[in-house]
């Protein structure tokens, strides 16, 4: 064939080509377009029919398919849910309309203003209504859709605005309030802050109390917050209580994962004989269940369980079984990629080769920058959430700001800045500990005080009935005496008898100790008498204080030695001296003291 021939018939081939492009693409365009799901006009009509409590999770499943549908098809379909929830008066349906709508944007535009401004109007419309509960579910939603999209800042708030809601509803009356914090603690997890995430995770594991494989995974994922803050003891202990509970289950799979976990915390020890079954079992499961990531990791584990036992041709013949799965994963893969390389160094050492040990160092020293870049982000980001929680967001956005233009300045720069960070995340969490021991000496101090006020009003309520009980025997006395009196004609046995008469409970030194156990619990009362009124008299106080416990006219005569008249008497002139109107009342005026 000659090159003219050859060139002629390339070019046929290439029109051919073209011409079948152009004419076949319109009509596969047809073809798929066709496949695309159309407006459905009674797509939500049985939800009529459908128990109120139910209709939202059934409006979701019902509504799939929109996600699908063209722009205007998707709007069509759910505003008629939206007349279905306004006919039924159903306040969650219509929340939901507005989180159907930010839903659809959110799956065919990603992060957008459509989907956000759908998602705050579901929470206002709750909120308008004065619907807590519904306020906090569709926050925590919202919450959830910027933390997808790692707008983090904007995910803690409304986090925690959700929790607040909820909280302040009653958990327990939340419908799937152990999802929610789960969901929760999925977002502090990624973020590295293991305490917060374990602090979401074990109230969730409060309300699923039944066995399943949501209550595995939480005990697993608390298991996983300990284990990366090296609390190895915690971390076995929630491993095998998710051991325990997937083999009551017959949970393969989660027995495989569980057993691999405690694994990986045997080998963090060191316990290399303990780890070996375990983790080649997790690795025979992975392979099993196609799990790409968790094989590579595995094998890793085989490997340096190989290098501490000096099998040094096994751990390269696992290492490069791990190279292989490392490189067709698309998970990230950054830290079992630098693993990879620091254990293949020491193969190369072990085998007497120190440049090609040197070489593969050198480029798990490279990936570790590139780890610590990502590391930082996420540390970056821990700090920031915690600013927010106490309100100090705007001071944050400032040092966020510079750190983004110095940024672009000389390494020494940066790790300056990051330094500077470090120390104010100290500085912080130390001024955070003191102020939590403060709260605590605070708190200690006001329960002695509230015990010791109660006991001083017992002393006081006890002294002031033992007065009243020995008045009374001293009032029979004087009714004795009285009798005994008119009967004797005897002069001195006459004034002896009108002496005792006039014998009465409050002495001075009775007094005194009933002022000491008056002021413990009444305060200043006595003090802020002589302030506002100095110009009363000694009986004049003692009488105020026995209003203050608001004893009858019968009873303070008795303590006073004087008639019921007498105390009427008393408190007539007790008016005049505090320039009380007709309308006031002594009473009113101690009572304000």
């Amino acid at each position: 064939m000659t090159t003219k021939r050859l060139h002629i018939l390339r070019f046929g081939l290439f029109s051919m080509l073209f011409l079948w492009l152009m004419l076949g693409m319109p009509t596969l365009n047809a073809v798929q377009g066709a496949e695309r799901p159309a407006y459905k006009p009674f797509l939500f009509t049985n939800l009529k029919d459908t128990a109120a409590d139910r209709r939202v999770e059934a409006a979701r499943a019902l509504s799939r398919p929109c996600r699908k549908m063209t722009e205007a098809d998707a709007m069509r379909t759910i505003d008629d849910l939206g007349k279905i929830a306004a006919d039924l008066n159903d306040l969650a349906l219509q929340c939901a309309v507005f989180d159907l709508r930010a839903d659809y944007y959110s799956v065919n535009r990603g992060y957008n203003q459509l989907s956000t401004q759908y998602y705050k109007k579901a929470v206002e419309l709750a909120e308008d209504r004065k619907d807590q509960m519904l306020a906090g579910i569709y926050q925590h939603r919202i919450a959830n859709y910027f933390a997808l999209y790692k707008k983090n800042i904007e995910a803690a708030q409304y986090y925690l605005l959700s929790e607040r809601n909820l909280k302040e509803t009653g958990y327990n009356k939340v419908p799937g309030i152990g999802n929610l914090f789960s969901e929760t603690s999925n977002f502090y997890y990624a973020l590295g802050d293991y305490d917060g995430a374990r602090e979401y995770l074990k109230n969730a594991l409060i309300y699923q109390t039944a066995p399943s494989r949501t209550r595995i995974n939480i005990l697993n994922t608390i298991g996983l917050t300990y284990r990366n803050s090296n609390n190895y003891p915690l971390a076995l202990n929630f491993f095998h209580e998710a051991l325990k509970l997937a083999g009551q289950l017959h949970d393969t799979i989660w027995i495989a994962l569980a057993k691999g976990n405690i694994g990986s915390v045997y080998v963090l020890q060191k316990s290399y004989k303990e780890a070996l079954p375990l983790v080649r079992e997790d690795y025979v499961q992975s392979v099993k269940y196609n799990e790409g990531a968790n094989c590579a990791i595995a094998m890793l584990r085989l490997a340096q369980i190989s290098l501490s036992f000096n099998d040094v041709k096994l751990a390269s013949a696992q290492l490069d079984t791990a190279n292989q799965v490392l490189s067709t994963t698309k998970e990230n893969v950054l830290k079992e990629r630098i693993q990879y390389y620091e254990l293949l160094a020491q193969v190369k050492e072990k085998s007497n080769k120190p440049t090609l040990a040197e070489h593969y160092l050198l480029l798990s020293e490279q990936l570790k920058d590139s780890l610590m870049e990502r590391d930082n982000v996420a540390a970056i980001d821990r700090v920031r959430l915690k600013w927010t929680k106490e309100k100090s967001l705007e001071d944050y956005n400032n040092l966020q700001i510079k750190t983004r233009i110095n940024s672009y300045k000389q390494y020494t720069v940066i790790t300056v800045l990051l330094l500077l960070m470090v120390i104010g995340v100290l500085i912080f969490n130390r001024q955070r500990l003191k102020t939590r021991k403060d709260k605590e000496i605070l708190a200690a101090e006001l329960r002695r005080l509230d015990e010791e006020r109660k006991s001083a009003e017992n002393a006081l309520s006890d002294y002031t009935e033992n007065l009243k009980q020995k008045n009374d025997i001293i009032e029979g006395f004087k009714t004795e005496l009285e009798r005994l009196q008119y009967a004797i004609n005897d002069r001195t046995l006459t004034e002896n008898l009108d002496r005792m008469m006039h014998a009465h409970i409050m002495t001075d030194d009775k007094w005194d100790e009933f002022r000491k156990l008056f002021t413990k619990v009444h305060g200043n009362f006595l003090f802020n008498i002589r302030q506002r009124y100095p110009g009363i008299s000694a009986t004049d106080m003692r009488l105020m204080a026995l209003i203050k416990l608001k004893l009858n006219n019968r009873e303070m005569a008795g303590m006073l030695c004087i008639t019921v008249d007498g105390v009427k008497k008393a408190k007539q002139r007790l008016r005049k001296k505090l320039n009380l109107a007709d309308n006031e009342e002594i009473e009113d005026i101690v009572n304000t003291l």
